[in-house]
């Protein structure tokens, strides 16, 4: 019979079983969905017990290490085929977004601006001319490939 020492998490599983194996124990190990199940024979248990009360600092510190830090330094893949473009700086990145969204930005200016003019002499006018203007707008967007659907239906025509 085996005794129980309980379901870990993968990253403390690891370390206990590390620390039983230290102390010439013969844990073994079972993944379920909760996590990971450790075992040992019933004549090694309260020695199993001893280890694991010791050793709680180190098993306790495997689950506040982010995941990704273990002993092993792990590169990312390349994807065969694909651009594997260097990592942009951050700077670089928020210059870029900006610039994606200042014509749009602009355009919704002009619009107000437009709105507020005609809509003093013709609030009627003012309304058809913006849903012109939002119209022109998206038919753009979706010809330049900026069209975020995908769940609506096909493009206009």
């Amino acid at each position: 019979m085996a005794e129980d020492m309980g379901t870990w998490p993968p990253e403390q599983a690891t370390v206990l079983l590390e620390v039983l194996s230290e102390a010439g124990l013969k844990p073994e190990a079972k993944r379920t969905r909760e996590g990971v199940t450790v075992t040992v024979p019933d004549e090694q248990s309260d020695d199993a017990h001893r280890q694991l009360v010791a050793n709680m600092d180190r098993i306790a510190s495997a689950a506040r290490q982010p995941k990704g830090q273990g002993n092993r330094a792990r590169r990312p893949r390349e994807v065969k085929g694909a651009d594997n473009p260097q990592p942009k700086d951050p700077q670089q990145m928020a210059s870029e977004r900006l610039q994606r969204i200042a014509r749009p930005l602009g355009l919704i200016l002009i619009a107000l601006l437009l709105f507020a003019t005609v809509g003093r002499i013709n609030a009627v006018a003012a309304f058809v001319a913006l849903g012109v203007l939002i119209y022109v707008i998206g038919k753009r967007a979706q010809q330049q490939g900026g069209g975020q659907g995908g769940s609506g239906p096909g493009p206009l025509r």
